[in-house]
């Protein structure tokens, strides 16, 4: 038998969580903004988009890349993107190298100047996605940055080029939930700077 209240409570309680981040999304306006013209700018010069993130992270990353290479609300041609994280066999072979390399070495291989590098990260902490923001820097990339909390040791990277869009919240699955979100609002931004 279960308690319907406490099942309530815990309805309402991620309920207020979410909505209360949801509310300080909308002064996230000027830096999706910004991140949207940065994406557009890259497809727009023959530049690819190349994503990365780790675990439920990771997850956003490959649906922001079925967004820019299928659709999002429009028919429209697909826009080149790659889910760095999506390829079982490239990093499973990986694997074997240092496990910060995961990203780094294929944004080295990979990577060309006129791209720009979309990384999602709740906590902005993981060796491998930190390294990922190095090798992009070192081949002068952009770098958009997705991370929540304190940001993590990501934004303590990030420079004049780069974009971080930082939800307002400690809570990991809240995070993933508003960067579902702004994922959302990124692909149609940047839509409508493409396609009008």
């Amino acid at each position: 038998m279960y308690d319907k209240a406490v099942y309530e409570e815990r309805i309402a309680i991620r309920v207020a969580r979410v909505t209360e981040a949801i509310q300080h999304s909308f002064e996230l306006s000027p830096v999706l903004i910004r991140a949207a013209d940065t994406i557009a700018n890259t497809v727009l010069n023959d530049g690819k988009v190349l994503t990365i993130g780790a675990g439920s992270s990771a997850a956003i990353s490959q649906i922001f890349v079925s967004n820019l290479m299928h659709r999002f609300d429009r028919e429209r041609p697909g826009l080149p993107a790659i889910a760095l994280e999506a390829d079982s066999i490239t990093l499973s072979s990986l694997t074997d190298e240092r496990q910060s390399e995961r990203y780094s070495r294929q944004i080295k291989a990979l990577a060309k100047a006129s791209d720009c590098v979309v990384l999602v990260s709740a906590t902005g902490r993981r060796s491998k996605l930190v390294q990922a923001v190095i090798s992009a820097h070192d081949l002068e990339i952009p770098v958009i940055a997705l991370t929540g909390g304190d940001g993590g040791e990501i934004q303590s990277l990030l420079n004049h080029s780069d974009t971080e869009i930082r939800v307002q919240s400690d809570h990991p699955t809240t995070i993933h939930e508003l960067h579902l979100m702004l994922i959302h609002c990124l692909s149609e931004l940047i839509d409508i700077k493409i396609f009008g």
